[in-house]
């Protein structure tokens, strides 16, 4: 009996050993229709390669089904994994706006005008949302229902008229709102203030950082340049000295990124793998009892 209990302890803990699923890096662009390569179609969703910029084409963005619509900004609810969006001021439809997103069919579905303009958003782990307001050069957390913005801390000189914001824990967050030769800085989530970091050296374009991305102590960005037809790279940035690596072009006027988890269809040899500890549990757990049973009705 002794031994079959230890074996039971032994598989419960490589049952809750198994690593967690990997995050994908995900982008949307808020704009492509000036962009004959991609025919008109006004913002996309895209899976993109953190190694070598590489992107997929997940869905194209729409609203009932036929408009098309760009994002400004993406984020993914860490609870609930449902994907939010907000639309930029000068979009053909729904601008300035909260919208949840479905990457299965690319519908986006408004939740509330925004009562302040943003660039970028990021959740925190308990399902708080935080937003970058440019303007103001300030934080503000979103209201899930109804797109309503609260400030936190107090307005400075505006920088650029863009600006990426990514929550690295600790109640902290990294923010690139002084271009692509400004400066990244950290943001006090509780107090809003604001510490100065050090100077980007290295963008390929000295205009913009559009969007930032944090998962496992890289921090990711998008670097664009002004024009008809934005141009994006993927750039991870170091912060501690500022300095900017590119990793490689993205689709035009890709605007912002976020990590999360795999939308992609799963095969049946991996859904049979995902289930494959939870299975043999059951079962030993089902084989012990028929052990006990039979021991306790035979007397031994």
């Amino acid at each position: 009996m002794r031994r079959i209990l230890l074996l039971f302890a032994a598989v419960l803990a490589v049952s809750f050993a198994m690593p967690a699923a990997a995050q994908t890096l995900y982008a949307v662009s808020v704009r492509t229709y000036s962009d004959p390569g991609y025919h008109g179609v006004e913002g996309n969703l895209y899976t993109v390669d953190p190694e070598t910029a590489a992107t997929n084409l997940v869905t194209s963005l729409n609203v009932s089904g036929k408009t098309p619509v760009g994002l400004d900004g993406l984020a993914i609810h860490p609870r609930t994994g449902v994907f939010y969006g907000i639309t930029a001021p000068t979009s053909a439809v729904i601008p300035r706006t909260l919208v949840i997103l479905d990457p299965g069919t690319g519908s986006v579905t408004p939740v509330g005008e925004l009562s302040q303009i943003g660039s970028d958003i990021g959740f925190d782990p308990d399902g708080t949302l935080y937003m970058w307001l440019p303007q103001t050069r300030q934080l503000g957390t979103v209201n899930l229902d109804n797109g309503q913005v609260t400030t936190r801390g107090a307005p400075i000189d505006r920088g650029a008229t863009k600006g990426g914001f990514a929550l690295i824990g600790g109640g902290k967050a990294f923010v690139a709102g002084t271009g692509g030769a400004g400066t990244l800085d950290t943001v006090d989530m509780n107090t809003g203030t604001i510490s100065i970091g050090p100077t980007l050296s290295g963008a390929p374009f000295p205009d913009l950082i559009n969007g930032l991305a944090y998962a496992k102590g890289t921090l990711y960005g998008i670097n664009t340049s002004f024009g008809r037809s934005t141009q994006a790279n993927l750039i991870t940035i170091d912060p501690a000295t500022g300095k900017v690596t590119n990793v490689g072009a993205l689709p035009n006027d890709t605007d912002a990124l976020t990590f999360g988890p795999s939308t992609a269809p799963k095969d049946m040899a991996a859904s049979l793998m995902e289930w494959r500890v939870p299975v043999l549990v059951a079962l030993f757990i089902f084989a012990l009892i028929v052990i006990i049973v039979a021991m306790r009705f035979t007397g031994k």
